[in-house]
């Protein structure tokens, strides 16, 4: 049906899959038609054909046979390298040592980072897989691609039929939204890149390795090593904010009164004349965030911009076709929100910035999954039904629960995450790599349509720092305003915080009975 209609109405054809990539073996025949539409350019590296959709950046460098290559966006607030070119020439050399991953975990960015060697290729996503990627065998042909769906489309491939109930059950979208459990796709045998691990193919056979967590986390145990935590975590978020400026000509910070982006806007301190701000009101209650983004800007003569989000469908101009892309670009697994859908659509069509430097990521080092369900504490080693309770509502289809531990258990031991634990939180792990590497990392896909998109919080090195501070200031927030404080007194002494109204005592102690409830049940 989407085809139909995309074939009829060609200005919309370049939003289908709009700034992804395909990574294959087969040959593609299809370049100027559903779902290309002549959109895409073809790179041939080794045995692989790259599809890159036009605009999107792909680099490469060539050592000693290997060909590193990178799509998307890096830079390094270790080193201050923003040049993909000179970051990727260092991977490259480095590439059979353990130098090569100590550098990618200093990158920051969105992106699908590898290399294509003898008898094969190797892969990973950055920090949080803000780039979404999956990959699978289709009729002896390989695929590496941005989009579960893009893979589908080319292959003729059907929705497996636990996806199909899983969309379709009434609960299915109250917790978090529209994402898959464990490491599946809409798609059998077609598999989502888990954060934190690298996919290799050699001879035709995937292989997935962890190399994150790799040793055991040094907790700070006195105030003294707290605050070493908070110089050098602020440092580092200083660097990338410096850094941003000299890769886009035109910045701006999505704001609110949140903390996430308050922290965000408090490491551009010294920065500000290359920055703007914006906010949209989508729904009433975020007219609260865009008033206290334009307080803070003002105070610090920084430009902001507040969308005002048509309240009617009606007012957006192929608001039917655009949610249907929407929805289509994340697989179909899950309708789109009016509200949300105007807001993209609106954003698209609005000249906003270059890139927006967005604050998403930040909730695994705040604890989400303690702040979600208004817990103190989680077992150390969750089971596939506390994932299970954590990912979704499933009291009242059981037959769903059971099938969904085994996709969790799955994922558990694809991933071979319990014997790289070591002493870190396993909830934290919930959030990093299903909620951020399985959520976000899709509705980023479609952001992206709207403007290019980097995440300042999305650095493994830097997490892993943040991840070495007492849970009970990680719940608190504790390290986030000192971080603040830090970076920029001014912007602390406002005293500016704006609540999540959705996280109400009353909804965090419903929430946690049915976990406790739902982790009991043996059926």
């Amino acid at each position: 049906m989407l085809k139909k209609e995309l074939d009829n109405v060609s200005e919309m054809q370049k939003h289908l899959f709009e700034k992804g990539f395909l990574i294959t073996d087969s040959e593609i025949k299809c370049e100027n038609e559903f779902p290309f539409y002549g959109n895409w350019d073809k790179t041939v590296i080794g045995g692989y054909n790259f599809w890159i959709y036009r605009g999107v950046k792909l680099f490469t460098a060539e050592y000693e046979g290997n060909v590193a290559f990178l799509i998307g966006h890096a830079y390094n607030p270790y080193s201050m390298d923003y040049e993909e070119s000179v970051i990727l020439e260092k991977a490259a050399e480095a590439y059979g040592t353990e130098a090569y991953q100590e550098l990618l975990d200093e990158l920051t960015g969105v992106y699908i980072t590898g290399v294509v060697k003898a008898g094969g290729i190797e892969f990973q996503l950055d920090a949080s897989g803000m780039q979404y990627g999956c990959y699978g065998e289709v009729d002896g042909k390989q695929y590496i691609a941005s989009h579960m769906r893009l893979i589908g489309d080319i292959c003729g491939l059907e929705t497996f039929d636990y996806v199909r109930r899983l969309v379709s059950y009434r609960w299915y979208h109250y917790m978090m939204g529209n994402y898959m459990p464990g490491d599946i796709t809409c798609f059998e045998g077609i598999k989502r890149i888990i954060p934190n691990t690298y996919v290799s193919l050699e001879n035709g056979q995937y292989s997935v390795t962890r190399f994150y967590p790799n040793k055991e986390i040094k907790m700070a145990e006195t105030e003294e090593e707290y605050a070493e935590i908070i110089a050098e975590g602020s440092r580092i978020f200083k660097n990338t904010m410096e850094l941003i400026p000299k890769k886009w000509k035109r910045p701006a910070i999505s704001l609110t009164g949140g903390v996430d982006s308050n922290t965000t806007f408090a490491a551009a301190n010294g920065n500000y004349d290359k920055y703007e701000t914006f906010s949209y009101i989508a729904m009433y209650r975020e007219s609260v965030d865009a008033e206290k983004a334009e307080e803070i800007s003002g105070h610090f003569n920084v430009k902001h911009t507040t969308y005002q989000i048509p309240d009617n469908n009606a007012e957006v101009p192929n608001f039917e076709l655009y949610k249907k892309i929407f929805e289509h670009n994340d697989g179909n697994i899950g309708y789109c929100k009016d509200n949300d859908v105007r807001k993209k659509i609106v954003l698209i069509n609005s000249d906003t910035c270059d890139v927006e430097v967005k604050s998403w990521i930040s909730e695994t080092i705040r604890a989400y999954a303690y702040k979600y369900f208004g817990r103190t504490s989680y077992p150390k080693s969750l089971s596939p039904r506390n994932y299970t309770s954590l990912y979704k509502i499933f009291l009242l289809d059981r037959r769903l629960a059971r099938e969904t531990d085994a996709y969790f258990a799955e994922y558990l031991k694809n991933t071979d995450l319990k014997n790289h634990l070591y002493n870190y939180d396993e909830s934290d792990f919930f959030v990093w790599e299903m909620m951020h590497g399985g959520k976000c990392g899709l509705n980023i896909g479609v952001m992206k349509q709207c403007h290019d998109i980097t995440i300042p919080y999305n650095n493994r090195r830097w997490l892993d720092t943040l991840l070495r501070v007492p849970l009970e200031y990680r719940i608190s927030d504790k390290h986030h305003m000192d971080m603040k404080k830090l970076m920029n007194e001014e912007l602390y002494d406002m005293g500016i915080r704006v609540v999540n109204l959705n996280e109400t005592k009353l909804r965090k102690r419903a929430i946690n009975m049915y976990y406790i409830i739902n982790s009991h049940i043996s059926f």
